[in-house]
C-alpha cells in the first residue's frame, strides 16, 4: 500500500466518524428528514387544491346567480312577469335586501379612502358602521316617508343577525391572531354593540318564548281565533282539501282574506255561500269584497271599511285594485250577554311584483299604495279608538312588527305569547322570514295561546291559531 492510499484510507474513516458523531448529537437521519419535507408539502398541495375547488364553486355560483339573473330580468322587461318557471326574478331580492346596506358601506368605504388602515380592515369598519347605520334609518324613517316602503321588506333577523356577525368575526380574528389593527376592533365592536342595541328589539325574536309564550291556564268558554290569507280561496286545485283544512282547525271564528279568484282584471269574488253553509251548519257569516269572518256567536252587526272606492294615483297599472275597495271588515259577536268585536284587516302590498325595479313606474306604485295605506291604517286606527267592546284584529296587515307605520295605540301583540322564538307567517321563496299576518287585542282581552299552522302549500300565508278569554264582567 502506497502512503497516498493509506492518506485516502484514512480520510474516509475520518469522515465516517465525523458523520457518526453528528447524528449521535441528535441530527436526523436524511430519510426522517425527506419524510417531514414530504408531509409539508403534501400539506401545502392540500391547502392549495382545496382553495382552487372553493374558487371554482364560488365562481360557479356567482356564474349561475348573474346568469339567473340576466335571463330573469330579461323576462320580466319582455313579459312583465316576476315569476320564471316558478322561481322569483332575484334582481328585486338583492336590491331590497342587500341594497341598502350595500350603498351605506359603499359610501364609507369612500370616507376611509385616505385613511391608513389596510383593506381588509376598512371593510370591516364599513359594514360596521352600515349596519348601525341601516337600522339608525330604519327607527327614523320606517312609517314616515315611502322611500323607506322597500327598505322595510329586508327581513327584521337581518338587524340581529348582522352585527353579531360583525361581532363573530372580530373574535375569530383576535384569536386566530390575525393582522387585525387595534383600533379597527375597537371601532367594529362599538359600532357593531350599538347596532345590536338599537336592532335586537326590532329583530322580530320573541323573547317570551324562553319562558313558555303561552299565557297560563285556559279559562272556560276560551274563544278560539283562525286568522288566514288564503291566497285566492281554494285556487289549489282541490277544494275537498282546502275546506277539510278549515274546519280542521275547529275554530269559534275564522277571519279569512283573498276570498276571490285570480282574474286578469279586478278579482272575481266568490260566492261560496252553500258549500260554507255545509262546512260550518250553525255558524253566522260576513263578508265585504274579499273578507270573509265566520263565527260560532250571533253577529249582532257589521261594518266595512270602504278605504279604497278607486285605485289611488300612480296605480293604474295594478289591476287588481279596482276590485280591492275594502281594507277592513268589523263583525260585533254577540258571546254571553256582551259584545267583542273582530276587525278582519287586508291591506294593500308595499310594491306590484310584476314591474321592473327602479322605474319610473315602480316607485310611482311605491308612493300610491303608500298614501292608501296610510288611509287604510288612519281608518282602522279611528275605528278602534272609539270601540267601547274587547276587541281583536287580525289579518295580513302586510306590514311586519317593525315597521313605523304599525301604531295602534294600546293594542298588544299576539304574538308574545308565542312559544316560537321567532314566530314569522310568510314565506315568499323557501322558508317563512316574515311576519306580515299580524293579531292585536285590547288589553282587557287575554291572549292564552298563539300558533302558527303550515298551510301545506295552499298558501304562502300561514294561518294563525288564536285562543283568547274575554273579561269578566
Amino acid at each position: 500500500m502506497t502512503a497516498s492510499q493509506a492518506h485516502v484510507r484514512r480520510t474516509a474513516r475520518t469522515a465516517a466518524s465525523g458523520h457518526t458523531a453528528a447524528s449521535g448529537r441528535g441530527e436526523p437521519p436524511p430519510t426522517a428528514g425527506r419524510r417531514a419535507a414530504g408531509e409539508q408539502l403534501a400539506r401545502r398541495t392540500g391547502r392549495v387544491l382545496l382553495r382552487w375547488l372553493l374558487g371554482v364553486l364560488l365562481r360557479w355560483l356567482l356564474g349561475v346567480l348573474l346568469g339567473w339573473l340576466l335571463v330573469a330580468f330579461a323576462h320580466q322587461v319582455v313579459t312583465g312577469s316576476f315569476w320564471l318557471w316558478g322561481i322569483p326574478d332575484p334582481l328585486p331580492l338583492l336590491l331590497f335586501f342587500a341594497g341598502p346596506l350595500v350603498v351605506l358601506a359603499a359610501i364609507t368605504m369612500l370616507l376611509l379612502a385616505r385613511s391608513a388602515l389596510p383593506r381588509p380592515d376598512r371593510i370591516l369598519v364599513s359594514l360596521a358602521a352600515a349596519a348601525l347605520g341601516l337600522i339608525v334609518l330604519h327607527l327614523a324613517l320606517s312609517g314616515r316617508t315611502w322611500l323607506w316602503d322597500i327598505p322595510d321588506l329586508m327581513p327584521p333577523a337581518v338587524y340581529l343577525l348582522l352585527p353579531l356577525a360583525l361581532l363573530a368575526a372580530v373574535a375569530a380574528l383576535t384569536v386566530r391572531r390575525q393582522a387585525l389593527a387595534r383600533r379597527t376592533r375597537w371601532w367594529v365592536t362599538l359600532l357593531a354593540l350599538g347596532a345590536l342595541v338599537l336592532g335586537a328589539g326590532q329583530s322580530g325574536l320573541n323573547l317570551r318564548a324562553l319562558r313558555g309564550g303561552a299565557g297560563g291556564t285556559v279559562p272556560p268558554g276560551a274563544i278560539r281565533v283562525a286568522s288566514w290569507d288564503t291566497l285566492q280561496w281554494d285556487t289549489g286545485g282541490n277544494p275537498g282539501r282546502f275546506y277539510r283544512y278549515l274546519t280542521g282547525q275547529h275554530a269559534d271564528v275564522y277571519l279569512l282574506q283573498d276570498y276571490a279568484h285570480p282574474a286578469s282584471g279586478p278579482p272575481r269574488l266568490v260566492d261560496d255561500s252553500q258549500r260554507l253553509r255545509s262546512a260550518f251548519p250553525g255558524y253566522y257569516f260576513a263578508t265585504a269584497g274579499d273578507l270573509l269572518t265566520i263565527s260560532r256567536f250571533p253577529v249582532a252587526a257589521s261594518a266595512a271599511f270602504e278605504t279604497n272606492p278607486a285605485p289611488p294615483a300612480g296605480t293604474a297599472n295594478i289591476y287588481f285594485l279596482k276590485g280591492w275597495k275594502y281594507s277592513a271588515l268589523r263583525t260585533d259577536l254577540r258571546i254571553g250577554g256582551r259584545i267583542f268585536s273582530v276587525y278582519n284587516v287586508h291591506f294593500f302590498d308595499r310594491f306590484y311584483l310584476n314591474v321592473v325595479p327602479l322605474t319610473p313606474t315602480f316607485f310611482r306604485n311605491v308612493r300610491g299604495l303608500d298614501v292608501a295605506r296610510r288611509a287604510q291604517f288612519t281608518r282602522l286606527r279611528a275605528d278602534i279608538s272609539k270601540n267601547p267592546h274587547p276587541l281583536l284584529a287580525s289579518g295580513n296587515f302586510n306590514t311586519q312588527p317593525d315597521g313605523g307605520d304599525l301604531r295602534l295605540g294600546s293594542l298588544t301583540d299576539a304574538a308574545t305569547r308565542s312559544r316560537s322564538p321567532y314566530p314569522a307567517t310568510f314565506a315568499f321563496f323557501g322558508p317563512a322570514l316574515w311576519r306580515v299576518d299580524l293579531t292585536f287585542t285590547t288589553p282587557a282581552v287575554g291572549v292564552r295561546q298563539y300558533d302558527i299552522r303550515d298551510p301545506h302549500g295552499m298558501s304562502t300565508h300561514s294561518l294563525q291559531d288564536v285562543l283568547v278569554s274575554l273579561p269578566s264582567r
